[in-house]
């Protein structure tokens, strides 16, 4: 039997990358707690979540792809930004900083090159473009609420509304 969407779980794991460099994890003392069903979890974390009994103790291993972790690494997902507009002055090689995408969306850009008086971020995610292995131990399982809706479900639902009240059309963002 698997876990139902919407159960809250706790639990702790180990994030390695194929290389083995650990790049999270969550212990007894700061577990991971979240609610299945809500986006709360890279999408193939929580799949493999979801298809666990949800046993106190039960551990499992899996990897997770890049493209249900943090996507493609994109080459041109990049941004050259005059140094003399960006606030933080103490800018260096590896700086996260906030900026704002073609969206206006705010991203976390990382410094990857300081040249002629213009920075060049790097918008991808740290984790873009590789395959995440996650060793994991359910803590505990808390059952979902009664008539639970997914936040997928609630997005489908708006989607639907607006057709009927003759708003947007336009397909969603996910």
């Amino acid at each position: 039997m698997n876990m139902d969407l919407g159960s809250t779980v706790t639990l702790v794991y180990t994030g390695k990358l194929e290389d083995g460099t650990v790049f999270g994890y969550a212990t007894e003392e700061n577990p991971m707690v979240f609610q299945t069903g809500m986006d709360m979890a890279i999408d193939g974390f929580e799949k493999e979540i979801l298809a666990m009994e949800g046993i106190e103790g039960e551990k499992k291993t899996f990897t997770v792809g890049q493209y249900d972790a943090y996507g493609e690494y994109l080459d041109d997902y990049v941004a050259v930004i005059p140094t003399h507009q960006i606030p933080k002055r103490d800018i260096k090689v590896g700086s996260r900083l906030w900026m704002a995408n073609d969206e206006g969306e705010p991203t976390l850009g990382t410094v990857i090159e300081i040249e002629g008086g213009n920075a060049k971020f790097d918008l991808n995610h740290p984790l873009a473009g590789k395959d995440l292995t996650f060793e994991v131990e359910i803590k505990s399982v808390e059952a979902a609420p009664e008539n639970f809706v997914s936040e997928h479900e609630k997005r489908q639902h708006m989607k639907e509304q607006s057709k009927l009240l003759g708003g947007d059309q336009g397909e969603s963002y996910r």
